[in-house]
């Protein structure tokens, strides 16, 4: 009897060791497969995620085309207001249950709203195509830079980009950047990407962030002058009050850029005129617009546009966007960056 209860208590004991080795296995196991499960759904979500914000890019590339296509690639009233305000086309582009839209934080004087449409980058300043002068008076205006300051950082971004006989010798040359704690060599070439600018001394990212909204590295170099911001148009040497007429004339009835009743000019040489017509040019204003126009510094249409597109899964809050530029020249992007 004593014998078989010992038996029997052997049993049970395996029984119990089997079962705690079966539960850890159980265990281990599940865990595995939720760790899987996870990994999956996270990597349907990325690939979801990635579908949509492709989808909000392409379809707003499609629209520009399809809108200068119409307009035989002038720049008109109804292009202008259809890209850089259209919340009906743009705030709302939709996948399957998710959702994008594509948008842009407004520069035009006090109007600091998010607007639904695209960004106009011959509205900026080109870095690659800029002078000293130009540049000097656009830090001055956007960072508030001392007048010695801002020349040294113009000049430290232009010999970012020269090569040769247009370098800046010493100092914010070669002899600075090989002489930093974690040294690299000056690009030599134009810029690539706007990001470059974080690289070249005296930039740092409070400044950037700032800086970024009015210089581009897309186009000729010409400004339109139909979408251009004032602190642009004052970088360019054009007074003030002059700057006031054109927008009072640019904006229409509303003084709201990218509206029905605004005014586009058509030709870079009726610009003058243009603004004269409603509202008076003194001499000195209308020698101002000229000069840019002998300069090859303006123009009236656009071709290079960054798309802003922000996404967002259903059922989720987090959210996840993506920055591209489309050539309308060349029908396809140009550029994509995702954040």
């Amino acid at each position: 009897m004593r014998n078989r209860s010992c038996r029997r208590g052997m049993v049970l004991i395996f029984a119990l060791w089997v079962l705690g080795i079966l539960t850890i296995l159980a265990v281990s196991v599940a865990a595995g497969i939720r760790q899987k499960i996870f990994l999956i759904a996270r990597l349907d979500e990325r690939s979801r995620m990635n579908y949509l914000l492709q989808a909000a890019v392409k379809k707003t590339a499609g629209y520009i085309h399809q809108q200068m296509e119409v307009s035989s690639f002038a720049y008109t009233s109804t292009v202008k207001m259809n890209l850089l305000n259209n919340a009906d086309e743009l705030s709302n582009i939709i996948l399957g249950s998710d959702k994008a839209g594509v948008g842009y934080v407004s520069l035009s004087g006090d109007d600091t709203s998010l607007r639904w449409g695209v960004v106009d980058e011959e509205s900026k300043i080109n870095l690659n195509k800029t002078n000293e002068l130009t540049l000097t008076n656009l830090l001055i205006r956007i960072l508030s830079l001392q007048d010695e300051d801002a020349v040294k950082l113009a000049r430290a971004l232009l010999d970012w980009r020269q090569y040769g006989e247009g370098e800046i010798k010493g100092f914010f040359s070669e002899d600075y950047y090989s002489n930093l704690q974690y040294p690299y060599p000056k690009k030599s070439a134009d810029y690539e990407t706007l990001d470059e600018i974080l690289l070249v001394k005296g930039m740092n990212k409070q400044m950037y962030d700032k800086f970024i909204n009015y210089v581009t590295i897309y186009g000729d170099g010409a400004i339109n002058i139909n979408t251009a911001s004032k602190e642009v148009l004052s970088a360019l040497g054009l007074p003030e009050s002059l700057i006031d007429k054109i927008f009072i004339v640019r904006r229409g009835k509303d003084a709201i850029d990218g509206t029905p009743d605004d005014h586009t000019f058509l030709q870079t040489f009726e610009i003058a005129a243009d603004v004269n017509a409603v509202i008076k040019l003194n001499l000195d204003e209308a020698r101002a617009i000229d000069a840019l126009n002998m300069k090859g510094l303006l123009t009236t249409n656009s071709f290079y546009f960054t798309i802003e597109a922000v996404g967002k899964l259903a059922g989720r809050s987090a959210s996840s966007s993506v920055c591209a530029v489309y050539s309308s020249r060349e029908d396809r992007i140009i550029y994509w960056k995702e954040r």
